[in-house]
């Protein structure tokens, strides 16, 4: 059982397993139990993603911190809406945020090429390990936010990073690439499926 999974049953019957409305509660268990499943080496069963959505867990960090603006870099979810709200009423946030987290949708995206020369710069940030040709924009409906990816030969990867609004994502893609960027926009979709395997970024800090 993945994260996503384990909360929404947790959500689904919230006194068996946090004693009712308890922030705490509901990040302890989740600690214990992917405290387990590390110590016994137990691999997630997630299904391959061929898309961007339905989000990655490891993105709901970002997304909280956009919500609220919140600009300390080391916070978690948990670290943020206990500052926000507090314990109970932070857990009936959390109940929200994660609600909208997993029924986000695709409103538009545009994608470009990666040039030599992005290619290069970009090189110069991972260690050349990895050659992206394509970059993708997504905006995300209900002015909910944006995410990224860049397309390898062999697989799509997504950025690690939720981003507040499209001047955010620009200026991530200009720190990786640089240049300037040939974009091909599609307007009037809500999904956006790849025949390449989606991966999440290995880097990245977002818990």
């Amino acid at each position: 059982m993945d994260t996503i999974k384990l909360i929404e049953y947790i959500l689904a019957k919230p006194y068996l397993f946090t004693g009712g409305e308890n922030l705490t509660a509901l990040r302890y268990f989740q600690f214990g139990y992917d405290f387990c499943k590390a110590s016994n080496g137990i691999l997630s069963d997630s299904p391959e993603k061929y898309s961007l959505l339905p989000a990655d867990w490891r993105l709901f960090t970002d997304y909280i911190r956009c919500s609220l603006t919140y600009d300390e870099p080391n916070a978690d979810w948990y670290d943020i809406l206990m500052t926000y709200f507090g314990d109970k009423e932070g857990y009936r946030m959390f109940v929200n945020y994660f609600d909208s987290f997993r029924r986000l949708e695709i409103k538009s995206y545009k994608r470009t090429p990666i040039t030599d020369e992005q290619q290069r710069t970009f090189a110069e940030h991972t260690g050349g390990k990895i050659n992206p040709y394509c970059y993708y924009a997504v905006c995300l409906a209900d002015s909910a936010g944006w995410l990224s990816a860049y397309e390898t030969e062999s697989k799509i990867i997504q950025r690690r990073k939720f981003f507040k609004d499209e001047a955010a994502l620009m200026d991530d893609a200009y720190s990786l690439f640089g240049g300037e960027f040939s974009w091909f926009s599609v307007t009037g979709v809500n999904e956006l499926n790849f025949k390449k395997p989606v991966r999440m970024e290995i880097t990245g800090k977002t818990k």
